[in-house]
């Protein structure tokens, strides 16, 4: 049985890639704690391993009685003399007990333990690997692909990328490299549960700290990201040295930075903004490509006015636009036409203006003084027909009216 227990030593040792030694001490726990719950939890052993022979001693420590309840922890005085003659009722003896008293299958048993727990040895040091890759990107390659989740292989361990976390412009297929971020690390019975993702925002800033060496060096900081996973996403940076463009060093040179980036997004738009400590500048900035005319702070909202022919520009295919770089300022925005953003101004300052105050005809005001209309806002949000049949004026010299009253009101 030696040379069995000695080929399990290094059998097991090979197979699990751990030393000898480590698998001899957690034999011998395992043989203790067998010893133990065969004789009860006071019981003294003492383990004896040598890896080479597979020599296995074992000693229990018994007390000398003269009648014997318990074979592991108590011997009768004649026995005891055997092994020390001066030994007397009352002593604690130290004695070997012979392998076969153990058995063969408990020496199986204590092995499986042994099993059992370098499983579970391994299964924390996979753990505490890959806990210390949670937030840092990882590649593996596509080992199955579900309906619900893709399963990568990360060589010891397997990952799941969710539905959820990919791109909807990723494409897969066994076999491929695939790169994703490591948002959560669970300890399950089986071993440690990875998750990964690629819609992140953390794994967009991982990637141009890769891509971009001033990120890593710490010049260029990056102050916030925005994300529409696989459509668009906005990128605040700003720069810690005055000689270096913050936005330059993220494109790179002929965009070939931020190229690789996208590439690796599967095509996601990357818009990259430089920071501002002003709201307004920044806002301004975050909503390109579209030219922002002016940004005014109303109560907790920006209204950001732009040129009617870069409103749909500023707003975005299904206000994405708008909706990024509000995330981005973590303000709210309204996008305004500037036609619009001055209509509303003009009615704004018109219940302030009064008729008789506007340059008008002394008959066409008293008219409309006569029908109750005492300020500019009072004429500009009478009804057409019923501002035609207070003045008598048509159609069209009402739209002229109403829009040299809006002139003088936009100019007082």
């Amino acid at each position: 049985m030696n040379k069995e227990i000695a080929n399990l030593i290094v059998q097991i040792a090979r197979i699990r890639n751990v030393d000898i030694t480590y698998v001899c001490e957690t034999l011998r726990t395992s043989v203790v704690a067998g010893l133990k719950r065969r004789f009860g939890p006071d019981t003294e052993t003492h383990v004896e391993i040598n890896s080479e022979t597979g020599d296995i001693r074992v000693f229990l420590a018994k007390k000398v009685v003269e009648r014997v309840d318990n074979p592991g922890q108590q011997m009768l005085l004649e026995d005891a003399q055997q092994v020390t003659s001066s030994a007397e009722i009352g002593d604690v003896v130290r004695a070997e007990l012979p392998l076969e008293e153990i058995g063969r299958i408990a020496i199986r048993k204590a092995s499986d333990e042994l099993l059992l727990k370098l499983r579970e040895a391994e299964r924390t040091k996979l753990y505490d690997e890959f806990i210390k890759k949670k937030g840092e990107i990882v590649t593996g390659t596509v080992q199955k692909i579900g309906r619900e989740e893709i399963i990568i292989n990360l060589g010891l361990i397997e990952a799941v990328l969710t539905n959820r976390e990919q791109l909807k412009c990723d494409h897969y297929r066994q076999g491929l490299p695939i790169k994703a971020y490591v948002h959560r690390v669970e300890k399950t019975p089986i071993g440690p549960r990875v998750y990964m993702s690629r819609t992140h925002p953390e794994f967009l800033r991982k990637l141009l700290a890769r891509e971009v060496p001033e990120i890593k060096e710490g010049v260029v900081e990056i102050k916030g990201i925005a994300r529409s996973p696989g459509i668009r996403s906005k990128v605040a940076v700003t720069s810690l040295d005055d000689k270096v463009d913050p936005v330059g060093a993220c494109v790179g040179y002929r965009k070939s930075r931020i190229e690789n980036i996208v590439k690796e997004l599967s095509g996601e738009k990357v818009d990259i903004v430089h920071w501002s400590r002003d709201p307004q500048v920044f806002i301004s900035r975050a909503l390109g490509p579209a030219r922002v005319s002016e940004v005014i702070k109303e109560g907790e909202t920006h209204i950001v006015v732009v040129p009617d022919d870069q409103f749909s520009i500023a707003i975005g295919k299904r206000g994405q636009n708008v909706w990024l770089a509000s995330l981005l300022a973590q303000t709210k925005i309204e996008v305004l036409k500037a036609s619009d953003y001055r209509n509303r101004a003009i009615m704004n300052k018109a219940n302030k203006v009064p008729a008789d105050k506007l340059d008008l005809e002394e008959e066409l005001l008293s008219k409309l003084q006569t029908a109750g209309l005492n300020s500019a806002f009072d004429i500009l949000n009478c009804p057409p027909e019923e501002l035609s049949k207070h003045t008598g004026l048509p159609a069209e010299s009402l739209e002229e009216l109403k829009q040299k009253i809006r002139d003088q009101v936009w100019l007082s």
